[in-house]
């Protein structure tokens, strides 16, 4: 099984958005992390998705998942205070569920 981890926590502070993190800004009509998401979603070897995202921001993404009919996210997963701290959760998560055969591909 081949699990694509997006990483979905940051806050988008360096850019100087304050109220939204930068990966649900509209890029072309559909927040940026849907234009991610239908990446991975398409991609013939990838098996399941799991995201990484801020706690405030899970419900928004469930929304988005389901309306751009986002198929293969499997595990929505709560961000850590760094991007070292969420891919630890992802991990520790995805650990309780994968075998020694299965390949993680985290997104940076």
């Amino acid at each position: 099984m081949n699990i694509a981890v997006i990483l979905a926590g940051g806050t988008g502070n360096r850019m100087g958005i304050v109220d939204k993190p930068k990966q649900f800004i509209d890029l072309y009509g559909k927040p940026i992390i849907v234009h991610t998401l239908e990446t991975f979603d398409n991609h013939i070897e990838v098996d399941y998705i799991a995201i990484v995202c801020l706690k405030e921001w899970i419900e928004d993404l469930k929304i988005f998942i389901r309306k751009y009919e986002i198929d293969k996210v499997r595990w929505i997963i709560e961000g850590g205070k760094t991007r070292q701290e969420s891919i630890y959760n992802a991990i520790r998560t995805l650990s309780n569920e994968c075998t020694d055969d299965d390949i993680l591909v985290i997104h940076d």
